[in-house]
């Protein structure tokens, strides 16, 4: 079976998070788009007058020190959230402030991400002849890790050596630095 599209899967539990409501009667969304919120670039703001968010993922680059081919990688990636609304630049930046607060109230994504990282956020109109878009543009920074073997866990001792003394048959030669003790 392959393994899940990691970037797809964040963006939809951001989605999911958004535009779930709470369990209060009557139930209470997050944010006033209430559940007009999607994880699909290819979905079109509409200009009927109607709050609506996209999450949208931009890039995507793996941490320098985890970039060992058959390892575990530390991911950086960049989520846009793109807030809509046809009614002003004022009820946009409430939709966006609404985004911020759920984002904040949960920044491991329900211990399915490392961390998130409010980056920045923009303002931006869209016309034509007879409709304005008013959109804010928030960047998220989440940092998530893939290719974790369970069993394995993280390393315990942690060994310093030298060239030309490194490799199988000189672990004698090894210093551990992490004070746990002879490492052979």
């Amino acid at each position: 079976m392959p393994t899940p599209n990691p970037r797809k899967l964040i963006t939809a539990h951001i989605a999911t998070t958004l535009k779930t409501p709470d369990a209060s009667d009557p139930p209470v969304f997050p944010t006033p788009v209430g559940g007009r919120v999607s994880d699909n670039d290819a979905t079109p703001p509409d200009a009927d007058g109607l709050n609506e968010i996209n999450v949208v993922f931009v890039k995507e680059t793996i941490d320098e020190f985890s970039q060992h081919q058959d390892g575990r990688r530390r991911r950086i990636m960049t989520v846009q959230i793109e807030c809509y609304n046809s009614a002003g630049k004022d009820a946009v930046d409430d939709i966006a402030w609404a985004v911020e607060e759920a984002m904040r109230a949960n920044p491991t994504l329900g211990n399915m991400v490392e961390s998130t990282k409010f980056l920045d956020i923009g303002f931006f109109v869209v016309e034509n002849s007879t409709d304005a878009m008013y959109c804010m543009v928030m960047t998220y920074e989440i940092i998530y890790w893939t290719h974790v073997v369970e069993e394995d866990g993280i390393p315990v001792t942690i060994l310093l050596g030298f060239d030309p003394y490194t490799g199988p048959g000189n672990e004698d030669e090894y210093i551990d630095v992490t004070g746990n003790g002879p490492t052979v």
